[in-house]
């Protein structure tokens, strides 16, 4: 007997399926007669049955569309649903009659043509004919020398990319996580070409082992796919969708609002992989929503070069490791502000509405502002806060995005450093993206089997970490904007901001932000623009800006035009320094001694007391947290 026969635990045989079905409705009947006479009325009885028939119809064809790949057995099933909601409403006003179990039996085996065909057993078996992918399995992959011994492919079934099998792999000695460790093995069995796909995933119906296998010939998504404007939104499920997986059969998706929260999440790729388009689609889909106000933030490690797009439009750029910090830390105050409101409002989780939208931090290119080698200043800080928003900011409507090329913790920070596991974690916990690249080591920040290596050129195909309950874990291609989109799409809709919010309000200088390209543009490159706190003439019809404060972590941000709101931020900044305090030593008092003595820069410091720049730069960041010494780069001084 063919092992697609096999009992499964808990269920009937599957060639018996459609008989099972057929007898459960007949007793259905039957029951609805025994009602009927109880009651005395069949149209009040009939009527209950058509309302309780349609709730369950839906329920299981929402199961079916979800579990059922085979398009031929799900449109089967489908029809079986809705001929078997008829039929019972039918036979409740007319009576159960012979004629009537007959014509259910004639339809019902009918549409079951298809399932015997795929569960066959004793004189139904199908004439067996091997695929030519059958054959190749048999001899190179499943045979006693093969990397998958004793594993078999079976029910074939052609789809528009290629085909599909159920991979049936050897219970209690193979599982899936091998067939994807040896997928180069794999694919040269069976002899692919480079532009074919090779997709296995967990089958959706039957038990494990067993896998499900495709093979995409005439992929649907080789020259790409167009970004499909705001619908790419799901206001019903808060997901985005991220463009379709290689075979065409569903699309994944991100995980963006859920009840009483916003998610954030980690994409990471290589040189070319698709990622800061990606990164622009998903930005634009939930900048354009209208059920789900969401304000953007955006932040790159790049200066503005990975997305341009997003440098002009979204409602606040920061390009250099300064403004990134600042963000973060206002960031972080939009938090602190309606933590504090939940508890006087007495409020619970948080739902976007227009005057208290979801605000999506993305920095692109994290790696940089957060590794101490690239940005010695202000990495601990940002890391820091960076992590706390992750790990508390989605249930009050706050959340950030990182991206990076870096396949290793360094995009978290780097290994040992304070924060870097929790934000790595935190962020996984909403979302991962791993896109194509060339180290194979980026699987193992996401968790998963797959080699990023092996993964198509062209750009834009990755992998969801993370899928969503019943959702494959397959390989899909991103959807992107092209230059004609580009200029298209960001004009429709209004980029929503802070103003005249109370976010906004606690944010002084906010609404003097830079707006226009240009001045971003200026602000990037280092020339004074606006309200960024240096010295140039103040506009006529503006209030004087604030200055920037002497030291402590409030500096950056009042550069960046930001200051406090009181008394929540004052009291956390003292609670920071407080808590650096504690970790100061012996040779935090030599730095600090070596700078009153007149060496002002970390080189310096080093020789004087005889340890290493890194150390130094190292102390140097501890003691500024802890609000002992002021300055940044090559100049450090005593605070008061």
């Amino acid at each position: 007997m063919d092992s697609t026969s096999q009992p499964t635990q808990g269920g009937p045989r599957p060639h018996a399926v459609p008989h099972v079905a057929v007898g459960a409705l007949v007793v259905a009947a039957a029951a609805c007669q025994v009602a009927v006479h109880y009651a005395g009325d069949e149209q009040v009885v009939a009527t209950w049955v058509a309302g309780t028939a349609f709730v369950i119809g839906v329920v299981a064809a929402t199961r079916v569309r979800r579990r059922v790949l085979d398009k031929k057995a799900r449109r089967r099933a489908l029809q079986f649903i809705a001929v078997a909601g008829g039929w019972l409403t039918t036979v409740t006003l007319t009576g159960l009659s012979w004629g009537a179990v007959g014509v259910l039996m004639a339809v019902g085996y009918a549409l079951s043509m298809h399932w015997w065909r795929q569960h066959p057993v004793g004189l139904i078996q199908p004439k067996v004919s091997r695929s030519e992918y059958q054959r190749l399995w048999a001899e190179n992959v499943g045979c006693s020398d093969g990397v998958l011994a004793g594993s078999r492919l079976s029910n074939p079934e052609q789809i528009a990319a290629g085909i599909r099998y159920a991979l049936r792999l050897r219970p209690g000695k193979q599982h899936v996580g091998m067939v994807v460790d040896k997928m180069k093995t794999v694919r040269g069995g069976l002899k692919l070409r480079p532009d074919q796909q090779l997709i296995v995933e967990a089958h959706p119906t039957e038990p494990e082992p067993t896998a499900l296998l495709t093979i995409v010939t005439n992929s649907p998504v080789k020259a790409g796919v167009l970004w499909p404007g705001p619908s790419a939104f799901d206001p019903e499920t808060g997901r985005v969708q991220l463009g379709p997986y290689a075979d065409g059969e569903g699309t994944a998706t991100w995980r963006a609002y859920t009840d009483n929260r916003l998610w954030g999440g980690f994409i990471q790729g290589g040189t070319g992989s698709g990622k800061s388009r990606l990164i622009d689609s998903l930005a634009m889909s939930l900048a354009a929503s209208t059920t789900h106000p969401t304000v953007i933030f955006y932040a790159d490690g790049q200066g503005g070069a990975s997305s341009p797009l997003l440098m002009r439009h979204a409602d606040l750029f920061a390009g250099t490791f300064e403004r990134i910090f600042a963000m973060v830390e206002a960031m972080h105050m939009v938090m602190l502000l309606r933590q504090r409101e939940n508890v006087e409002h007495g409020w619970e989780g948080f739902t976007p509405t227009a005057d208290r939208p979801g605000l999506l931090g993305i920095i692109d290119e994290c790696h940089k502002p957060l590794l101490e080698a690239e940005n010695p200043e202000y990495w601990k800080r940002t890391q820091q806060l960076a992590a706390t928003i992750s790990r508390e900011g989605g249930k009050v409507g706050v959340a950030l995005i990182l991206a990076s090329q870096e396949p290793t913790l360094n995009a978290f920070g780097g290994a040992g450093s304070r924060y870097c596991e929790a934000l790595r974690s935190s962020l996984l916990t909403g979302n991962g993206i791993m896109l194509a690249g060339d180290d194979p080591n980026a699987r193992v920040i996401f968790g998963v089997k797959e080699n990023p290596k092996e993964f198509p050129v062209g750009g834009g195909y990755g992998l969801v970490a993370k899928p969503a309950p019943g959702a494959r874990q397959a390989l899909f291609r991103s959807t992107y904007l092209d230059d004609q989109a580009k200029a298209k799409w960001p004009g429709r809709f209004v980029w929503r901001s802070f103003d005249g919010t109370s976010a906004g309000a606690a944010m002084k200088g906010y609404g003097e932000r830079e707006r226009t390209f240009a001045d971003r543009k200026a602000v990037k490159d280092g020339m004074p623009v606006g309200f960024v706190g240096l010295a140039q003439p103040v506009p006529a019809q503006r209030q004087p800006e604030p200055q920037p404060a002497t030291g402590g972590d409030g500096a950056a941000l009042e550069a960046f035009g930001a200051v406090a709101f009181p008394p929540a931020w004052p009291a956390f900044v003292a609670s920071m320094q407080a808590e650096a305090r504690k970790e100061l030593g012996p040779s935090h008092a030599k730095v600090l001694d070596a700078i009153a003595a007149g060496h002002t820069s970390p080189a310096r410091i080093a020789d004087h007391i005889g340890l290493g720049v890194r150390q130094v730069h190292n102390l140097l960041g501890t003691l500024v947290e802890a609000g002992r010494v002021r300055g940044g780069g090559r100049q450090y001084e005593v605070a008061a």
